[in-house]
C-alpha cells in the first residue's frame, strides 16, 4: 500500500490521465468493458515491455534505471506507471478515430456521433487509432528520454540511442504493433459485452457531448507533452511535435466543420437500431415541421411509419 501511494504521489500526472480515462470510458462504454480493457491492455503492454527490456522486441532494446525502485511500484522489472499509460493512450486514440470516422450530430451545445457496430469494428478505425497512438509517442518518448530535466526523472535509456532525438525507429514501429493489439482488444470487448445491450452498465447516455470527452483526453495528453518540451528548453523537439500535429489538427477541423460530415435521418436511424438505449434521450426528439418547436413525443423512434416520419424533420447543422 505504501508503494502504491508513493507511486501516485511521484507520478500524479499519470493518475490524473488514468482517472479521466476511467470516467470517460465508463460513461461511454460501460463499467465491464472499461475494467476488462484496463486489465488486459495493462497485461499485454507489460509483456511487451518485459520482452523489450530482455530481448529488444518490439520497442527495441532499452534498460530501466533502478533509481526510483524504492519509491514507486515496479512489476517484473518495469515501472507500474509505464505500462499503465498504454491503457488511456489506446482508449483516447480509439475515440479520436471513431469521431473522425462516424457521421456527426449537433443540437445546440450537445455534440454526438452517430456510430454503428459496423463503424466501431471497421478496419480503418482500428488502423487509424493505432496510428494516432504512435503519433502520441513521437511526442512522449523524446520527452521521456529527457526525464532528468523534469519531474519524471531519468528512468531508462536506449541501447543504443536512436536517430529521432535519441529514440530508435524500432520504438515507433513497436508502439504501432502494441497499439494495434490493445485497440483490437477494446473492439472485441465492446462487441462481445455490449452488442445487444439494453443499456450499458454505469454508462451515462444522457450526458451531453460525451463523445468529445475521449478526444479531449487525447488532446490534453498531446498538449501536456508539447508544453513540457518547451518548458524544459527542448524547443527543437517541441517544434517537431507541433509540426507533426499541425496537419492532423487541420484535417480534424476540416472533417468536424464540413456540413457533409453530419448525419441525416437515415444515419440517426442506423445509430438507434444498434444502440436502442439512446432512444429516450431528449436530444433525439424531432421538431415540428411547422413551428420548429420540439414535439411532445419523448423519443425518436427509428421504426415510425413513413407517413408519420414525414410529419417531422431533424434539425441539421
Amino acid at each position: 500500500m505504501h508503494l502504491i501511494l508513493s507511486t501516485i504521489m511521484l507520478r500524479p500526472y499519470v493518475f490524473i490521465f488514468l482517472a479521466s480515462f476511467l470516467f470517460i470510458a465508463i460513461v461511454n462504454f460501460g463499467l465491464r468493458t472499461t475494467v476488462l480493457f484496463t486489465v488486459l491492455t495493462y497485461a499485454a503492454s507489460l509483456a511487451c515491455e518485459w520482452s523489450s527490456v530482455h530481448n529488444g522486441f518490439p520497442f527495441g532494446l532499452y534498460h530501466y534505471i533502478d533509481a526510483s525502485r524504492g519509491r514507486e511500484l515496479w512489476v517484473f522489472g518495469v515501472p507500474f506507471m509505464d505500462s499503465l499509460s498504454f491503457t488511456f493512450l489506446a482508449f483516447a486514440s480509439y475515440t479520436v478515430a471513431l469521431l473522425l470516422s462516424s457521421p456527426l450530430y449537433r443540437r445546440g451545445a450537445d455534440f454526438r456521433i452517430l456510430d454503428t457496430w459496423q463503424i466501431r469494428r471497421a478496419p480503418r478505425v482500428w488502423l487509424m487509432a493505432a496510428l494516432f497512438m504512435m503519433m502520441v509517442d513521437m511526442v512522449v518518448d523524446p520527452l521521456s528520454v529527457l526525464g532528468d530535466r523534469w519531474f519524471l526523472g531519468k528512468i531508462f535509456w536506449y541501447d543504443p540511442p536512436g536517430p529521432h532525438f535519441g529514440v530508435p525507429i524500432s520504438n515507433y514501429l513497436g508502439w504501432y504493433f502494441v497499439a494495434a493489439i490493445t485497440i483490437a482488444i477494446f473492439q472485441w470487448l465492446d462487441a462481445m459485452l455490449n452488442r445487444g445491450s439494453a443499456k450499458l452498465a454505469r454508462s451515462l447516455p444522457a450526458m451531453r457531448s460525451r463523445a468529445l470527452l475521449g478526444p479531449a483526453l487525447y488532446a490534453g495528453i498531446v498538449i501536456f507533452g508539447i508544453t513540457m518540451l518547451f518548458r524544459i528548453n527542448a524547443p527543437e523537439i517541441g517544434w517537431a511535435a507541433v509540426f507533426i500535429y499541425l496537419p492532423f489538427t487541420a484535417l480534424a477541423i476540416h472533417i468536424l466543420s464540413r456540413r457533409e460530415s453530419y448525419g441525416d435521418r437515415a444515419a440517426i436511424e442506423r445509430h438507434l437500431a444498434d444502440f436502442p438505449y439512446e432512444r429516450v434521450l431528449p436530444v433525439w426528439r424531432p421538431t415540428s415541421a411547422r413551428t420548429g418547436e420540439p414535439r411532445r413525443a419523448t423519443a425518436w423512434r427509428a421504426s415510425r411509419a413513413p407517413e408519420e416520419a414525414a410529419k417531422v424533420r431533424i434539425r441539421q447543422v
